[in-house]
């Protein structure tokens, strides 16, 4: 059919109704999944955002108690140290005295020696009918076989005391060394620790994560120190067992030159010393189970209080639950507030029985510290009456001494038994 108005059309295919229905719902769809996708996108983005911060936040903090653990260690390994170290110095300085103790009585023991010696050369020079060999002659070479023989002993002692001197200085140097390694360790781990995520002077570095080849372990890091610890406390015992034979040497050395005194007054004296010493101790122990009683009668207050503590909360759980059991009989059921009650009525009924077991405990404990107590009282009586006992010897033995009784004070002042006996 002619038309008298002329139409152009597209040289495209024509698309029916259906298709492009289609066309819509498909891109529909797809817009529907994008904006799905969309969203799983943010969502899981903010969950890991959230992740990570929690996650960096948590190992920071759980880095931030590490460093605090590891600074508490180190100043505890370091106050172990110290202590080491002025018991080292204590050590040093006590052996130092003693030493020179023994260097004033090695030359005290010229003297004695040169008088010996003059004994015997003039005794030499008797005539050949005189020259025998008499009591006082195996006396004056005794006496100088004993001087000479405690110089040797003297001698060896000031010898071994200076090595013992020179091994005590290196372990206090190391010691000191090790103590101020440990102090700039310090320094640098709190300026770790109080680094933060805002400090300005945090930056990347290059291969953080490397070990220094020198670096220990934890196990030799203590070893370490440990055996620092113990060879100065080895040397110590060493050096305390030295003071001591030094000392012997010289109080053994002096008995031998000048002791006049009877063996029964020795033995007088060492009774005296042991009867202080005993009394001395029971004394201690008195006062040491007093402290410690007084103690655990606070405890057993404290105690008594915790258990009266534990009614009013005994009463309310029980009235709970017995008030509880009162509901409608549809309404009774076993919901998380009666398992809750039941859980509180066991742990504060255990609570109960545990602190009332433990007073028991204390109450048993307080007991026999009392009857000790009792007990180590009697004994005190009975070790000053014997010590008064025989504190009166001493008196009962002076008139068998000269007037000024100059032996017997000067056999006193060398046991130091003036600072044992008991003043009147």
């Amino acid at each position: 059919m002619d038309s008298s108005i002329p139409i152009f059309e597209k040289p495209h295919p024509r698309l029916s109704v259906l298709d492009w229905t289609r066309n819509i719902q498909r891109l529909q769809n797809e817009a529907r999944l994008r904006r799905f996708e969309s969203y799983e996108l943010r969502q899981k983005a903010n969950q890991l955002r959230n992740e990570t911060s929690v996650t960096t936040r948590w190992d920071n903090y759980v880095n931030n108690e590490l460093l605090r653990d590891r600074i508490f260690e180190v100043e505890a390994w370091r106050e172990k140290q110290r202590f080491t170290r002025e018991a080292v110095r204590d050590e040093i300085r006590a052996l130092k005295e003693e030493k020179h103790a023994t260097e004033l009585h090695l030359e005290s023991l010229q003297v004695p020696l040169m008088v010996s010696s003059q004994c015997l050369s003039n005794r030499d020079q008797r005539v050949p009918p005189e020259l025998t060999r008499d009591q006082l002659g195996e006396e004056l070479n005794r006496e100088l076989h004993i001087i000479e023989n405690s110089k040797r002993v003297l001698t060896d002692a000031c010898h071994m005391g200076w090595e013992k001197l020179k091994e005590l200085s290196n372990a206090y140097c190391r010691l000191e060394r090790e103590i101020q390694n440990k102090d700039d360790a310090l320094m640098l781990e709190y300026h770790v620790r109080d680094l933060t995520r805002d400090s300005a002077d945090i930056s990347y570095k290059l291969d953080a994560t490397r070990i220094p080849p020198d670096t220990m372990s934890e196990e030799s890091y203590v070893s370490c120190i440990e055996n620092t610890i113990k060879i100065a406390e080895q040397l110590m015992s060493e050096s305390k067992t030295l003071r001591a034979t030094m000392f012997k040497a010289r109080e053994q050395a002096r008995n031998q030159m000048y002791a006049q005194s009877q063996q029964v007054e020795m033995i007088m004296r060492r009774r005296v010393y042991d009867q202080q010493r005993a009394r001395n101790e029971m004394e201690w122990q008195k006062y040491k189970l007093e402290s410690n009683m007084e103690k655990v009668d606070r405890e057993i207050e404290s105690l008594r209080a915790a258990v009266a503590d534990k009614i009013n909360p005994t009463k309310l759980v029980e009235t709970r639950l017995e008030t509880r059991t009162r509901r409608p009989v549809l309404e009774r059921v076993q919901d998380k507030p009666m398992r809750g009650l039941i859980e509180e009525y066991e742990r504060v009924h255990m609570s109960t029985n545990q602190l009332e077991k433990k007073l028991e405990e204390a109450l048993t404990t307080y007991h026999g510290m009392y009857n000790h107590h009792q007990r180590v009282t009697k004994d005190l009586q009975y070790k000053n009456q014997a010590l008064e006992t025989d504190r009166r010897l001493i008196e009962i033995r002076k008139p068998i001494h000269g007037p000024d009784e100059t032996e017997f004070q000067r056999s006193v002042g060398y046991c130091h038994m003036s600072d044992e006996l008991v003043p009147k």
